[in-house]
């Protein structure tokens, strides 16, 4: 397959990159450098490019005409998407809208779009594509949301398929935004210290490390039923505190780590659970997710490790 990775130098990206082009399938990345990170080893082409700029899209996918194009570039960082609002529905929103309207210019069969679990309405008990409900609570969330209908939209008018990917809370060593384990382990590597100031520690999520969304994502491009649009959860099917989290990343490390409230660090509204439901991902694709908790935690340090040399104390 001819494919074209939006975000495609971004932490999920570059791995289902490197994973595409293992397959033997022409990969084109579209990214505009913003996250840091360089273009990913592996594409037939890199170019550098917000997705916002029609004229460059267009003639981007006119000349490659990929058989999918996989859309991941976003802004996903939820703190920078509620200070610039703005800027987060211009980028994902207006993007997305370029995305789609080279694709159907290219005459594109097939469009996967990165969603998120923070679609669904914020409520207890694992969530399920086809019965929980949606409900933008943030900026990015509504962001999001808008992005499924219009590929929706996208899937009447231009008579292709599209699927969507809600990706719970993914992990990796190259997490270029300021989420929580990258923010605990810059603590962590600080002079040495032993102690991480947090604000909401019962928050429960869903994690998986980047890798896995990668396979999530391969499994839903090759994914050939007929259905123009179809929705799948990338979600583990566990959710864990944050002071289970860095309970846990101690126990990785062989160390205490204490953990001191920073008032000014809690959120004020904040969902208390985002537990995912994967059994459809499972059933239809053969994806599940692999790694638990501890596994996660282990191949980020592993990483971490493989690439520079880490401040913090390992086992």
């Amino acid at each position: 397959m001819r494919v074209c990775v939006t975000g495609g130098a971004g932490m999920i990206g570059r791995r289902l990159v490197s994973r595409l082009a293992g397959q033997g399938h022409i990969v084109a990345v579209v990214d505009d450098l913003s996250s840091g990170l360089p273009m990913p080893a592996g594409a037939a082409i890199a170019h550098r490019c917000d997705i916002r700029e029609e004229g460059e899209m267009l003639a981007l996918i006119g000349d490659f005409r990929p058989d999918a194009i996989v859309h991941l570039a976003a802004l996903h960082h939820i703190p920078t998407c509620e200070i610039d609002r703005r800027r987060c529905l211009d980028v994902n929103v207006l993007g997305t809208e370029t995305v789609l309207m080279a694709a159907s210019e290219a005459r594109v069969a097939r469009v996967v779009l990165a969603s998120s679990g923070a679609v669904y309405r914020w409520v207890e008990g694992p969530l399920q594509e086809e019965t929980s409900p949606t409900q933008a609570m943030d900026n990015y969330a509504l962001s999001k949301l808008s992005n499924e209908s219009q590929l929706r939209l996208w899937c009447e008018r231009s008579a292709a398929t599209g699927r969507i990917a809600r990706i719970f809370n993914t992990i990796g060593n190259d997490d270029p935004n300021a989420h929580l384990l990258p923010d605990v382990l810059a603590q962590l590597e600080h002079a040495g210290a032993d102690a991480v100031r947090l604000g909401n520690l019962e928050s429960r999520r869903d994690y998986l490390h980047a890798d896995e969304v990668a396979g999530g994502l391969l499994a839903i491009l090759a994914d050939a039923r007929p259905q123009p649009l179809d929705v799948f959860n990338l979600c583990s099917g566990e959710e864990h505190s944050v002071e289970r989290l860095v309970n846990c990343l101690g126990t990785c490390l062989g160390r205490t780590i204490r953990i001191e409230i920073d008032e000014k660090r809690r959120r004020r509204f904040d969902r208390a659970s985002q537990l995912g439901d994967p059994a459809k991902a499972y059933s239809l694709l053969g994806w599940r997710a692999q790694l638990g908790l501890q596994g996660i935690l282990n191949r980020l340090l592993a990483e971490m490790a493989s690439a520079r040399t880490p401040a913090i104390r390992l086992r």
